[in-house]
């Protein structure tokens, strides 16, 4: 059993609650994505696997990293994905910066619902950069910056401008918005 002390239950909760699948389904980010069969994802903040367990079940021959900086939540989505016979699944206790992968190992790497919380994002997109192969793809889906009952209060919320700054900062090209999610800013950029 993963070791779940100092987390927050009804956070755990939240994150498994099937409600968030009315306003945040994973589908639609394949559906714009269009991941290869056999693509290397991976998922930074990945929690308890509310995007890379869907994605690991619907592509069998794609492999996907679920990372998180926190033990329990690895250790969460290690389970889960155990108990669902996801081979293809793997976790990676990260740094707050850093992945302990190659670099260019990664067709994808998605970010859902993390942004907000970075400290400092500019590095992580450096990271984010170095582990995408050339021509891969980074999907940060994130609050909008809207007040629209979902999304965080003021301050918590990181506006468009700012997040196509960091990703261009990083060296990323190709830049874009998708509008998919009505709580939601989904933007894409190519490594």
């Amino acid at each position: 059993m993963a070791d779940t002390m100092g987390m927050d239950p009804a956070r755990i909760e939240r994150l498994r609650s099937a409600e968030r699948l009315d306003y945040f389904h994973p589908d639609r980010i394949w559906e714009v994505l269009e991941p290869a069969f056999d693509c290397i994802l991976v998922d930074i903040g990945a929690g308890v696997g509310f995007l890379t367990l869907p994605f690991a079940e619907r592509f069998p021959r794609a492999i996907a990293y679920g990372c998180d900086i926190l033990e329990g939540m690895v250790g969460l989505l290690r389970e889960d994905a155990a108990t669902r016979g996801l081979d293809n699944l793997k976790t990676i206790l990260m740094s707050p910066n850093a992945v302990d992968l190659p670099a260019d190992s990664a067709d994808f790497i998605v970010m859902g619902q993390l942004h907000h919380e970075l400290d400092a994002p500019e590095p992580l997109m450096a990271e984010c950069k170095r582990l995408l192969k050339p021509g891969g793809t980074i999907a940060i889906i994130d609050w909008a910056d809207a007040e629209n009952g979902k999304s965080p209060p003021v301050g918590r919320r990181v506006p468009v401008a700012t997040m196509r700054g960091q990703l261009d900062g990083a060296g990323f090209t190709d830049i874009e918005t998708h509008d998919v999610y009505e709580f939601h800013t989904f933007m894409t950029g190519k490594a």
